[in-house]
């Protein structure tokens, strides 16, 4: 999600000031670190099974505002508060996506509080139409699609079993169909909002591996400045510059043109 911050999650935080945010996967903290620093005064709840990162010594530098959940999100995010802003980078898959939103959704309608700005990674390739398990085994079987730990390489559907990406993550058999991918979750959620709630804008951003951000009507209202801001988002030479810079980013940090679907 990292290649994303300085034109994208950066200006979404400054428009909103949210005084709650949860992170669901951090990975190393690239983001984490980020957002700490953005929002001096929020509450950051932060869910990761298997952080790379010492969390001790975070929760000492940051104190309570800092909340490390060392478990799966859908154990976590039922007992936690409302949020302002959620950015969803954890399991790449169906399942854990559709009940990751559904559980936000259905915390914000119980205590009275908006739907939260969502912001989701990989909702593009390789993940958008095609399920990832970090853990196959914590996803019911009946939710899981046919996987093998090989790799993908985009245009095809089936893997390969010599080079592709990220093949050491168990990945779907085949790309695309229902109930398959980060992209496919978003639109099966926000399909089944209810009819009586407020309407969601939602932006795609599709350079590297794809950005959503989801915000409804209320918050929209409550933020003037946020419609301007997904405007800006939409125009393809925004887009254009936050893809080449992300790419010079990645080069950076891993050597080549990653697609960034394992940035935090």
């Amino acid at each position: 999600m990292f290649p994303f911050w300085s034109h994208a999650i950066a200006p979404l935080l400054e428009v909103v000031r949210p005084a709650t945010v949860l992170e669901i996967g951090s990975q190393h903290g690239e983001t984490t670190q980020q957002v700490l620093a953005a929002l001096p005064t929020a509450e950051l709840h932060v869910i990761d099974p298997a952080p790379g990162f010492d969390v001790e010594a975070w929760q000492t530098r940051h104190g309570e505002r800092f909340v490390f959940h060392r478990a799966l999100s859908l154990d976590v995010l039922p007992s936690l508060p409302p949020v302002d802003l959620a950015l969803v980078d954890g399991d790449h898959n169906w399942f854990t996506v559709s009940n990751e939103l559904d559980v936000l959704r259905r915390t914000a309608a119980s205590a009275g509080r908006p739907l939260p700005v969502l912001v989701l990674h990989d909702v593009c390739w390789p993940y958008g139409r095609r399920d990832g398990y970090y853990a196959p085994e914590t996803v019911p079987a009946e939710h899981r699609q046919p996987f093998a730990y090989q790799g993908m390489v985009p245009g095809r559907s089936e893997l390969v079993a010599d080079g592709g990406t990220n093949g050491w993550i168990a990945n779907a058999a085949h790309e695309g169909g229902p109930r398959n991918g980060v992209r496919t979750a978003l639109e099966d959620f926000l399909a089944d909002l209810p009819s009586e709630g407020p309407d969601v804008r939602c932006l795609v951003i599709e350079v590297l591996a794809g950005l959503a951000i989801v915000a409804s009507d209320d918050q929209r209202t409550r933020r003037p400045d946020l419609d301007a801001l997904l405007d800006r988002l939409a125009d393809p030479r925004v887009r254009a510059t936050i893809h080449d810079e992300g790419v010079a980013e990645l080069r950076a940090i891993f050597g080549h043109p990653d697609d960034g679907t394992d940035g935090a």
